[in-house]
């Protein structure tokens, strides 16, 4: 039997105007439309925007930043394995596969995990914290995920594992557990890109 189709919502932008269009005349027609989506209205904001000019903080400033760096530079070291774990969606896929080929470069032991969405769920699962301590990782760093999972943490520890979450949602209460949480959104983080 078949199931019944899902109720979606969808966004459905309205068409660029004429002018918009026009002014937006150096880009291809699809980025051109984005663009427009996105509020970009002029080629000179546009192109600021693409070029990415606006200066970034220092990361530096992310509490618990440095905290998390000594961390990880500690496990390179000493060839503790690491598991990069991150979500299953779009950007938690993408900081995943980046994170894992710049520790891969700097020499880490480093594999990665990501949870079957309708298995595991969102965020981090105890069951899948047992099965990597269980497999001798020593560091398990959180991409896009984990800055709910205050329970996952405290487990990590007392498994003798380290959980470095970092993550751009809201907080919700502390996460004692872990041993670093790198997260512009947290209370009192100074980092000036609290959207990061």
């Amino acid at each position: 039997m078949l199931n019944p189709p899902q109720r979606k919502n969808w966004w459905v932008y309205p068409r660029i105007p004429a002018e918009t269009d026009q002014a937006l005349s150096a880009f291809p027609d699809i980025l051109r439309q984005l663009l427009f989506n996105r509020g970009y209205l002029t080629e000179a904001a546009a192109v600021e925007y693409l070029n990415a000019s606006q200066p970034l903080g220092n990361p530096l400033l992310l509490l618990d930043m440095e905290k998390a760096v000594k961390r990880l530079l500690h496990a390179i070291d000493h060839g503790e394995t690491i598991v990069v774990y991150g979500d299953y969606d779009v950007d938690g896929v993408s900081a995943t596969a980046l994170m894992v080929q710049v520790l891969k470069t700097l020499g880490a032991r480093v594999s990665r995990y990501i949870p079957n969405r309708f298995d595991e769920g969102y965020g981090v699962n105890r069951e899948a914290v047992t099965v990597l301590a269980d497999s001798g990782v020593k560091v398990i760093l959180t991409v896009d995920c984990g800055i709910r999972s205050a329970e996952e943490a405290e487990l990590a520890r007392t498994l003798g594992v380290d959980m470095i979450v970092t993550d751009h949602h809201y907080p919700k209460g502390e996460l004692e557990g872990a041993y670093a949480v790198v997260c512009p959104k947290r209370e009192g983080d100074p980092y000036p890109g609290k959207d990061l």
